[in-house]
């Protein structure tokens, strides 16, 4: 071999060996960038997990607060029900009186207010009179023997029962019927 040929084979080699050391140069790239772009996808995906677990405490925090304030306004509304009764009760009173109806129709315009107010805080009163008696709404002061009426309604109410939101946060006091049984008669006449 010449030298020329030598030299051109060297050079081949060494385009060769250049050629392998580039493409082992760019396997170990690829490969660090796989590396890099694993690393990358789990700081995303971390990130992503964050930012879904901070939207849930906002929520979670706004519930809290929702949840605070409805008890606020709670214990606001239990602390006037006893003026809402005396409000009742002097509207009772000046009605028998009928020398004062300015005064009456005076209270009347308070009471429909406060009511209104606490009707939009979500205060309802329960309705008794007349319905049948629900051991969570009712609380039964006194039974009645009524044939007339079906059992375990409610004749009379001594003091309103209200509900806050769909929570019962005072019971009414009532007056309930109660039907005399057959059995009950029976055994009266047998003695």
């Amino acid at each position: 071999m010449t030298e020329a040929e030598e030299k051109e084979v060297k050079e081949d080699s060494d385009e060769v060996k250049e050629a392998e050391r580039s493409s082992t140069e760019v396997e170990q790239l690829k490969s660090d960038l796989e590396a890099q772009t694993k690393i990358a996808e789990d700081y995303l995906s971390r990130l992503k997990y964050l930012q879904a677990d901070f939207e849930n405490y906002k929520k979670m925090a706004a519930r809290e607060r929702e949840l605070y304030e409805l008890c606020a306004t709670e214990e606001l509304i239990k602390a006037l029900l006893p003026v809402i009764d005396n409000l009742e009760a002097a509207i009772a009173s000046a009605k028998q009186n009928e020398d004062d109806t300015s005064f009456v129709e005076g209270l009347e315009l308070i009471y429909a207010n406060l009511l209104e107010v606490l009707g939009k805080e979500g205060l309802k009163p329960i309705k008794a009179v007349g319905e049948k008696f629900d051991p969570y709404k009712h609380e039964v002061l006194v039974t009645v023997t009524d044939d007339e009426l079906p059992e375990d309604t409610v004749v009379d109410e001594f003091e309103k029962g209200y509900t806050f939101g769909s929570k019962v946060i005072r019971s009414s006091k009532v007056k309930v019927s109660k039907v005399e049984s057959s059995a009950q008669t029976e055994e009266g006449e047998d003695a």
